[in-house]
């Protein structure tokens, strides 16, 4: 009899373990479900030095842009594809543009709408253009997503609005093997670097400056601790080492067998 409820007792706690195991895999465990929360997360992306922006100006006299948009008409062929690419401003290092006849301008730290405005104001200023356009776009919009996601791999992105969760979908979604709840994100901006994890799992990822992510994030799904563990199984371990589900069978095995010489 105590035999027998020693393997009961060992069925459950397999089986809290098995549960366990299934709740890491939800996203965002939390979170009430239908009911209705303000966004407080108002995601804002500014331009950086090295960033490379689209800028084409717009208006009812169309002669009256062309000098504005020579370097955006310009088009070059990819050896690989012969695709059209259309070449964009570069940002350098001191955050500055070289616009046509405007001369150089300081972009970085502005948002798209801010120089957006910025240009069309001062076309208007100088008697260029009376009713400019202005469109800005981010060209080099992309993150790289590595660890245990089905697809690895480096993403572009239209605009410059990316969620993590999004970047996560496109990538496969994260293995069974991942860390939801450990998930590190590399952000580089302003000539520093920041280092930090997120956990997918929580809602407070929701109103997190790492929900949005910005160009040239680095997402990196952890291992879970037992992808780890057959990881350096099967580089240091000897091959006689037996796993935790061996173990259960043996012990198993072992209970069956004393059951059958006690009857």
């Amino acid at each position: 009899m105590k035999l027998r409820r020693s393997y009961l007792l060992l069925l459950c706690l397999l089986l809290l373990t098995a549960c366990r195991g299934n709740r890491e895999l939800i996203y965002i465990q939390d979170a009430p479900r239908d009911q209705e929360e303000d966004i407080v997360n108002n995601f804002t992306s500014v331009i950086y030095p090295n960033d490379q922006l689209y800028i084409h100006v717009s208006s009812q006299n169309p002669a009256a842009t062309i000098p504005f948009n020579e370097e955006t008409n310009k088009s070059r062929d990819i050896r690989s594809s012969a695709t059209p690419q259309i070449h964009g401003y570069h940002v350098s290092e001191e955050g500055n543009i070289t616009f046509p006849v405007l001369g150089d301008i300081h972009v970085a730290g502005k948002t798209r709408e801010e120089l957006r405005m910025q240009l069309e104001k001062t076309l208007r200023n100088t008697n260029y253009i009376s009713d400019p356009v202005v469109t800005v776009n981010l060209l080099n919009f992309h993150v790289t997503v590595i660890g245990e996601v089905k697809q690895p791999q480096l993403l572009h992105s239209e605009g410059d609005r990316l969620t993590i969760f999004e970047a996560i979908a496109r990538c496969g979604d994260i293995t069974l093997d991942g860390m939801r709840d450990q998930v590190v994100i590399v952000r580089t901006g302003n000539g520093t670097q920041t280092i930090d994890t997120v956990d997918l799992s929580k809602k407070e990822l929701l109103d997190s400056p790492y929900y949005y992510l910005q160009q040239n994030d680095i997402v990196y799904v952890e291992p879970s601790p037992k992808k780890k563990r057959k990881a350096v199984r099967n580089d240091e371990w000897p091959p006689y080492v037996t796993t935790a589900t061996a173990a259960i069978r043996l012990a198993y095995a072992i209970i069956r067998y004393y059951e059958r010489i006690n009857k």
